[in-house]
């Protein structure tokens, strides 16, 4: 079981990793002047795009913590 939950974490820590590093690239890149503007808009905007470049890592996340309960449950 332990090798199990280790590797599953192991696998979700590097979409972790992945996903993490983009968002810091997001905050960086923020234009305050367009914010300030219309803030719904633009946040609206800055998570769209970061859902559409991630939903890949996102689905495969939800594949593996799927995965990872079913496993469990034949196992109990």
């Amino acid at each position: 079981m332990a090798r199990l939950v280790n590797s599953y974490l192991d696998k979700i820590e590097i979409a972790k990793l992945k996903i993490g590093q983009d968002a810091d690239k997001i905050l960086e890149a923020i234009n305050i002047d367009a914010l300030v503007q219309n803030p719904e808009t633009y946040l609206q905007g800055l998570g769209k795009a970061f859902l559409d470049e991630h939903s890949k890592d996102i689905e495969y996340g939800y594949k593996q913590g799927e995965k990872f309960a079913k496993e469990v449950m034949k196992k109990s």
